[in-house]
């Protein structure tokens, strides 16, 4: 499983599920802070910055993210955070 986060409210809402799931993080680069970074390095998650920040309110940047993370990635379940 894949979760794609945009803001650090999505963050909070999947941060249970992510750690239940060990899945994938893929997250714009200024989301998480240093202690959430080592939380989910400490708990083995992967973690995966966006090459340029996606603004969830627009669907274009939403599409073109989740389009460089379904070609980066294995094939799988991805959770795209919804605003």
């Amino acid at each position: 499983m894949i979760y794609l986060v945009f803001t650090q409210e999505g963050f909070q809402q999947a941060k249970p599920l992510i750690f239940e799931d060990k899945a994938t993080l893929w997250i714009n680069a200024d989301v998480l802070t240093n202690e959430q970074q080592t939380e989910l390095i400490q708990a083995n998650i992967d973690i995966y910055t966006l090459p340029d920040n996606a603004d969830p309110g627009n669907e274009k940047s939403v599409l073109a993210a989740l389009d460089h993370v379904e070609k980066s990635a294995a094939e799988c379940d991805i959770f795209v955070e919804y605003v």
